[in-house]
Parts: structure tokens; sequence; C-alpha cells
């Protein structure tokens, strides 16, 4: 499915790597592309931290600071806010009003206003609503009060939002998207009860909340199904932080359409590689379509054969295995790079194929 926002034509459904402090490690804007990545996604959070929203401002937003001229996704922060603070006793304070917390010993306050104020000021082509991630453990009582929470929080981004269109003069073709985070953790009810009342506020896309993989390492899907089933009218379907392959195929075939993880990226930094078990397409989806390459392996001392035969990238067109497990052994950031310009192709192969399904 193709679709269009603030003039830049995407195929859906699309992964977006976390360029969390406005870059993607060890890659420029060059290699991203070249690569076949459509989009990216920052961090709110971070970026007001550094570099600062009045360098950022001052370069004409985070595209033209970056020079990534494809889709960009600002996250509202929320999800490292409050892990900060349910992680660390005394860090922060979560109140109706909003978010206060310290970071290297300045002090911040985040409310869904100065959240959404934040985020045009970044310039990003979607932005996220600020919303309660709550400790999916708690009491459904519990559970309900973050859910109202999110729900307020909503409306008041939304109305921040509708500010800021009518203060800088933005048509329906200029201006950023906005979506919701629907939260209620793995109690179904809740989880209801708050994609419907997003639905009536209005909202461009919808996100899944929390946490998409559960105790024992397998999918949250009733979680992540209840979250597109009651959300269904909505064009854009945000699985936030699913990103394993066979996730992203299984949240695909649910309905998501926008994908966003640190898995392939992370991995690549320690050598861990991403490969196909035969030529991509649409039918080897439905099985065991990969698995995992660790380069730094004795065997691959003296392998003069890519990364992988049924790769295009950059590095398997011009660096073998042995190459690239000698630049990890001598700790050269090449590495980084190569490796990380590999793992990001097979991602955009996969999503080239789920976009073909």
């Amino acid at each position: 499915m193709k679709s269009t926002i603030r003039g830049k034509n995407i195929n859906l459904p699309i992964f977006c790597p976390d360029a969390t402090r406005g870059v993607l490690r060890a890659t420029d804007s060059v290699d991203i592309q070249a690569a076949g990545i459509a989009g990216l996604i920052v961090n709110t959070f971070h970026l007001l931290s550094t570099p600062g929203i009045e360098a950022l401002q001052s370069a004409g937003g985070i595209t033209k600071f970056m020079n990534w001229p494809g889709l960009t996704i600002s996250d509202s922060g929320g999800f490292q806010i409050f892990s900060l603070i349910h992680r660390k006793s005394g860090v922060g304070k979560i109140t109706d009003d909003g978010v206060s917390f310290n970071l290297d010993g300045t002090k911040h306050y985040v409310t869904p206003e100065t959240c959404i104020a934040t985020q045009f000021d970044i310039g990003a082509d979607v932005l996220i609503c600020l919303d309660d991630c709550a400790d999916q453990t708690i009491s459904e009582s519990e559970m309900s009060k973050s859910v109202d929470r999110t729900i307020d929080w909503a409306k008041r981004c939304r109305d921040e939002y509708d500010r800021q269109i009518s203060e800088r003069n933005l048509t329906q073709d200029t201006r950023p998207l906005l979506f919701a985070v629907v939260q209620g953790g793995n109690y179904i009810k809740q989880r209801k009860r708050c994609a419907q009342e997003l639905t009536k506020i209005g909202f461009d896309g919808f996100g899944f909340g929390g946490w998409p993989i559960g105790e024992e390492g397998k999918l949250n899907t009733e979680a992540l199904e209840a979250t597109v089933q009651y959300t269904k009218d909505s064009k854009y379907h945000y699985a936030l932080g699913v990103g394993d392959p066979k996730s992203c195929v299984e949240c695909s075939q649910m309905g998501y359409n926008i994908f966003d993880c640190v898995l392939p990226t992370r991995d690549a930094r320690h050598g861990r590689l991403y490969v196909w078990k035969n030529t991509p397409s649409p039918e080897l989806l439905n099985g065991d379509f990969y698995e995992y390459l660790r380069i730094d392996k004795q065997a691959y001392q003296s392998d003069n054969t890519p990364i992988s035969p049924y790769c295009d990238c950059y590095t398997c067109q011009n660096y073998s295995k042995s190459y690239l497990r000698h630049l990890f052994k001598v700790n050269d950031t090449l590495a980084y790079r190569l490796a990380t310009i590999h793992n990001i192709r097979f991602y955009a192969q996969l999503f080239e194929q789920l976009q073909s399904s």
C-alpha cells in the first residue's frame, strides 16, 4: 500500500530503524538510503537533552540537521522517561499534569503540551502523543487509572497539536501526522476502552503501547490484535518496539504497517548478522526464513565469500566474511558501519517482501 505523508511517498508496511539521538549509529544518510530504508524514528526525550531544541531549530529541523530526506517519526520519549522513573527511585515523578524528572543534574518537566510543542520544533513528519506507559504487572484497577491518564493526555496533545497547526499556518498537505498510543496492558477490556476513547478524539494513526513481548519471550498476540481490532478504521497501525523479523511478519499479518526497533543496528555492532536462508520472496516468509551469523567465529577467518549470497548490500557486494571478522577483531569502527549496512538492508528486503505480499 502506498501512502503520502507531507509530500513523502512511502510504501507500507515500513520499518524505521532507531536513530534515537539523531543518528543511526555508524552510518550516514547516504548509507541508509542506499540500503533501501525509507524512514527513521528519533526520540524527543534524548534530543531535548542533546543537542537541544535550539540547535535543531537553527538547523531547520531534524531532517536538515541529519541531512535525511526520508520519513521521520518523533517518539514522545514517554517510554524512556517512565522506564527511567520505574527503574530508579527518586529520579522523577508522574502526576496527572505531567512528568518531572532529573537527568544529569538537570531538572526537566514534560507535559502533553510541551511534548507536542517540542516535537513540532524537532520537525518530524509523524508525532506521537505522550502516554502513560505503566508497569504491565499492575492490577486492573491501577491499569484503569493509567488508561484514564493516557486518554486525558491524548486530549491535551490533540488540543496543543491543533493550536500549533493554526499558529504555524500549516495545511492538510504540510502538517505532520499525529498518532495516539493505545495502553491497557494485558487487560483487553482496558485496551478496548482506551482505543475507543482515543478514536473519539481523532488521530491519524494508533500505536501499540506497552510491552509487545510477554514474560516467556513470545509475542503478546492477544493485546496486539486487540489494539488493531479496536482501531480498525485507521489507516496507520504502529507496532511500537516490534522488530525481530518473525514478529514483524506476524504483526504485519494482524494489520500493523509501521515498525521500529533497535535490534538490527544493535546486533550489527555486536557482530550478529541476519542472513536469508533462500532467495527473498513473500512465500519464504511463511516458514523459517532467516538465521543469525556470528562473524567472530573462527570458521570465517579465511572465508572470502560475502555475508550472504542473497544480499545485494554495499557490504556483501564489496567485502568478505574474513575481512569483516578481521575488522571486529582489531576493533575498527568500519566493522560497525559495514555490519549495520548489511543488517538494515536485510530489513529493507524483508519489508519489500511484505509490501509485495
